[in-house]
């Protein structure tokens, strides 16, 4: 591989790698017994592909925040690079469900605005679309990232990561291991302290955090992983229809996994990969958000599993590029232009401040002149 100067370039096919990762478990899980089997003794690859999501969102997210030094800046790129598709998103899955071609949670008014929210899963209120959960939890990671920054301490990163995997260990012990609670929070609250982790990373991409401390911290993450993992899953009766997604091996070395893989891509962040993959990284917000209604739509049409899963794949992808390139990049390149306009009308505004200052102070010494004389 040639050297790249795009030193980020490595995230978007990480993210493709991701993506791909979900299409696959929604899918096989669905049509081969010998998947499913696999999924629930050896590796969970819906699992690494969400904890990969998450490390390369929290290697970007607070950066963003920081960038901005507004979180109202902040907040304008982030609605507008997720919520143009996932409304179209929403407002298809709920119509597929009202018309009934399609099964699912009865949209009333209350569900759908807490949908809208992205917050549903917190709130208790069902999801319309599964794969919205990791939208609910990047939108908590928001709002603790803005939170953090408007207390000054968004820059602590190596803290802010061992204090939230200290408090998944709390969680995986005390509530969950000891009082039988929160069976659920386990994941939840790991994803949350990977992307702090994600975000060491980054820190030490730009010389803030030594190479100990990073290795120090990404070992301190699996720790607690592996922990977290047997106290949670190990006495467990595992659930059939969750194909390892409650239990300790499938969980364990998808995690490991998605961390290896981050590792490995930050370490050579600075070689280039494939056009492809990194086309297919850039639509991956897309691929994830169309995959679960296509998969609804064409799995029970086609009786061939071969055919069925290859016709799913390609149909996610082909659509998944016209609505990267009509709906994602067009408001995309709107908050651009939006924030950039607000850079300018500060920028104005300090000028005029400056220059009536400038006014003030040159007339001020004259006035002093006269009322001396």
């Amino acid at each position: 591989m040639e050297k790249n100067n795009n030193r980020l370039q490595f995230l978007d096919c990480l993210r493709f790698f991701a993506a791909l990762s979900v299409i696959i478990q929604h899918i096989f899980e669905r049509l081969s017994p010998q998947f499913g089997w696999f999924s629930s003794h050896y590796f969970q690859f819906g699992i690494f592909g969400v904890c990969l999501f998450f490390i390369t969102s929290g290697f970007i997210i607070p950066v963003s925040i920081e960038k901005h030094q507004s979180i109202k800046k902040f907040a304008i790129s982030r609605i507008y690079r997720l919520y143009p598709l996932f409304l179209a998103s929403l407002i298809l899955k709920t119509s597929l469900i009202l018309n009934g071609t399609i099964r699912g949670v009865d949209p009333t008014l209350t569900v759908v605005l807490a949908n809208i929210s992205m917050l549903a899963k917190f709130i208790g209120q069902p999801l319309i679309e599964m794969s919205y959960w990791t939208l609910n939890l990047e939108m908590a990671f928001y709002i603790i990232v803005a939170i953090l920054f408007k207390l000054n301490i968004l820059q602590h990163s190596v803290k802010l990561a061992l204090t939230a995997l200290c408090g998944v260990l709390f969680i995986g012990v005390v509530p969950i291991y000891l009082l039988h609670l929160f069976d659920a929070g386990m994941l939840l609250s790991y994803y949350l302290a990977t992307m702090f982790v994600g975000t060491v990373y980054y820190r030490n991409m730009k010389g803030l955090v030594t190479n100990k401390t990073l290795w120090l911290t990404i070992t301190f993450a699996l720790f607690v992983l592996f922990i977290n993992s047997f106290l949670t899953f190990g006495k467990r009766v595992p659930d059939p229809s969750l194909f390892g997604g409650d239990r300790f091996w499938p969980v364990v070395n998808a995690i490991s996994l998605a961390y290896i893989l981050f590792t490995l891509g930050y370490l050579f962040r600075s070689k280039s990969y494939p056009k492809v993959f990194v086309y297919f990284g850039t639509i991956s917000y897309s691929l994830y958000l169309n995959q679960g209604i296509v998969i609804r739509l064409v799995l029970p049409t086609i009786a061939s599993p071969v055919l069925a899963s290859i016709s799913a794949i390609v149909i996610t992808f082909l659509i998944s590029n016209y609505t990267y390139k009509y709906i994602e990049l067009p408001f995309i390149n709107r908050s651009r232009k939006i924030i950039k306009r607000m850079g300018q009308d500060i920028t104005l505004v300090s000028k005029d401040i400056i220059s009536e200052e400038a006014k003030r102070v040159a007339v001020e010494p004259k006035t002093i002149e006269t009322t001396d004389k």
